[in-house]
């Protein structure tokens, strides 16, 4: 059947869903798009990175772009980029110390992602490898480093050389900021500025080849701008070079300074302003109160600022004056934390306790007063540890807690009046759940399904917590971090949200708020497009419904049954192989019989 016959007929035959914001099994950042870190002119477009993210606006149009590991990106947290026009390379480098190299499409958008975890993983290094600055010289990157300079041929993916033991007497030194100009390069080092020959025969390795430049004061950044070295200096300002002196032509207590130049001029990026220096040292200043803790500044034509600051985001005057353009942000963070203390179906209110009032979960009647303390003590609680991080209440009105030493469960019946309470830890693998792994947080879906945060990423188990269903890590899934730090789940969206050290992000769950009847079931994405991958959502049900997928000629494809509100399918037959394009009809029954319903959807092929 042809594309124009099945769009004709889903006109007429289907009912139209409600438009969703993440696929299900997609993934959304939620990342702080405030704290600008960096700023890039990249083709047509201008790259801003911030704490944890990235995003690319167009200046014309000021259309939005972010990106991250749901775009093909290694990791969250850029310490530094750079832009190699001539090979559409943008390079990311990360706090980590792993590099991506990012081949960009005439869009300017990720058209192939290599990751590069040369520092990352090479040993010997400190713990901190992270990449302050990076100075592109053709194909060669030269990377600032708390133990140095690297550098790296970008077109070879190789490691050419390191500048690390430069500093007197062969000390290791961190590099900040450096520069390559009049056959020689530049070090702004934690010892001051260093500087050596690029003559071939100079074996820049040897820290006697390095000459420590008499300076004002603690150096921050250094430019080359008509014919001189600049300098940038902590609470001092910006120095010019003149033979072996240094003259101040900005005076400023900033603590930041960074350089770029423009078209005959020099852009001085400083705290709370922006100077621009011609070629006499006349300077021009740029003062907004959005600039607030401004880190770096590019420019376009007509004297266009782009400006990104750690408070305020990415700021520029294309507008009359000076305004922040940001993503859309949503909640970046989770909080409040809902729980550490939740009221279970009888009104008892649970209470996880601080570890400095020796922890455990308090239970108390808030009409009677009457409370009781559980604790690890067998009899009193069982608890596998009495530092319990998270609390949830499930379908079943058990009580589900996160512990130091693993999850498990308390029956509330009878809790205050019992005389022995013991929790349950589910067996997993022949062993206690999580037995001996710090459980972080846990969240319930409306299918009874149990989502469980630790330190060394998130899992979701069935109802008891005896069957793992599925397990995400930073390194196979978008999560920024293996560290859960809080989850929460919206039941009417089926949205999971996932709170790390590295930021927050969400997850679309096949699991809903059961309805009480069928009246709003719909079907997304509805019709299956060319191209697509993941699951299609029959939504609306009724709590654990009956599912069938059939084709036209009444032959089952696919069944099973609702989680919560939702089932999904990820358009495979039984057999494994994809379905062929066409109609399908989905019939709907629910659990206990009494309700049905029938709809039809199309996949094109």
């Amino acid at each position: 059947m042809g594309r124009a016959i099945l769009l004709m007929l889903l006109c007429v035959v289907f009912f139209k869903a409600k438009a969703q914001n993440i696929p299900l099994g997609g993934w959304k950042t939620h990342f702080n798009y405030l704290s600008a870190r960096h700023v890039l002119v990249v083709n047509d477009r201008i790259f801003c990175s911030t704490y944890n993210g990235l995003f690319s606006i167009n200046p014309v149009d000021k259309k939005i772009k972010t990106f991250s590991k749901s775009d093909g990106l290694s990791e969250t947290g850029i310490s530094s980029l750079a832009y190699n026009a001539s090979d559409s390379l943008l390079i990311l480098a990360y706090r980590s110390g792993q590099i991506d190299l990012v081949y960009l499409n005439e869009r300017s958008e990720p058209d192939q992602v290599i990751p590069w975890p040369t520092l990352k993983t090479s040993a010997g290094l400190p713990e901190n490898k992270s990449v302050s600055r990076i100075n592109l010289q053709n194909h060669l990157a030269y990377l600032c480093t708390s133990f140095g300079v690297v550098v790296l041929d970008t077109k070879l993916r190789e490691a050419e050389e390191n500048y690390r033991y430069i500093g007197p007497n062969g000390a290791e030194v961190a590099v900040s900021d450096m520069l390559i100009a009049n056959d020689s390069i530049y070090a702004v080092t934690d010892q001051g500025i260093l500087a050596a020959s690029m003559k071939a025969t100079v074996n820049r390795q040897y820290f006697a080849n390095w000459k420590l430049i008499t300076a004002p004061s603690n150096p921050i950044a250094i430019s080359f701008f008509n014919d001189n070295i600049y300098a940038g200096f902590s609470g001092k300002g910006v120095f010019k070079r003149e033979k072996t002196n240094w003259k101040s032509v900005v005076t400023s207590d900033s603590k930041g300074c960074s350089f770029t130049n423009y078209r005959g001029s020099l852009i001085v990026t400083l705290d709370r302003e922006i100077v621009k220096l011609d070629e006499q040292d006349k300077t021009t200043t740029l003062k907004d109160p959005l600039f607030q803790s401004a880190s770096g500044t590019v420019a376009t034509a007509s004297e266009i600022f782009w400006t990104a600051d750690a408070k305020n985001g990415l700021i520029s005057n294309t507008s009359n004056g000076f305004t922040s353009y940001i993503p859309e942000q949503s909640d970046t963070t989770i909080f409040p934390k809902k729980d550490s203390l939740i009221v279970d179906r009888n009104g008892l209110a649970w209470v996880r306790l601080p570890a400095n009032l020796a922890g455990g979960i308090l239970v108390k009647n808030n009409q009677t007063n009457q409370q009781r303390r559980l604790s690890s003590t067998v009899g009193t609680g069982s608890l596998p540890s009495p530092f319990i991080n998270s609390l949830a209440s499930d379908q079943e009105g058990y009580i589900w807690f996160a512990s130091d030493k693993g999850v498990g469960y308390i029956i509330p019946d009878d809790v205050l009046g019992s005389a022995r309470v013991d929790a349950i830890s589910p067996i997993y693998g022949q062993r206690k759940l999580f037995a001996n792994e710090k459980c972080t947080a846990i969240a319930i879906e409306p299918g009874n399904r149990k989502w469980i945060g630790t330190r060394n990423g998130l899992y979701l188990f069935n109802e008891d917590g005896t069957e793992l269903i599925q397990k995400f890590t930073a390194a196979d899934s978008p999560l920024p971090s293996d560290q859960i730090n809080a989850l929460q789940f919206d039941s009417e969206s089926g949205v999971l949200f996932i709170d790390t050290p590295n930021g927050m992000v969400s997850y679309r769950s096949n699991s809903t708020t059961a309805l009480e009847n069928l009246s709003a079931v719909a079907i997304f994405p509805n019709p299956v497009r060319p191209g697509y991958s993941g699951n299609i959502g029959i939504q609306g049900l009724m709590d654990n419904s009956i599912v069938k997928i059939t084709e036209l000629s009444g032959r089952l494809v696919f069944e099973t049954r609702s989680e919560g509100g939702t089932a999904s399918w990820n358009l495979n037959t039984y057999n494994g192989s994809r379905v062929r394009g066409g109609i399908y009809m989905v019939f709907v029954v629910s659990a206990d019989g009494t309700e049905k319903y029938v709809t039809k959807f199309a996949v094109i092929d």
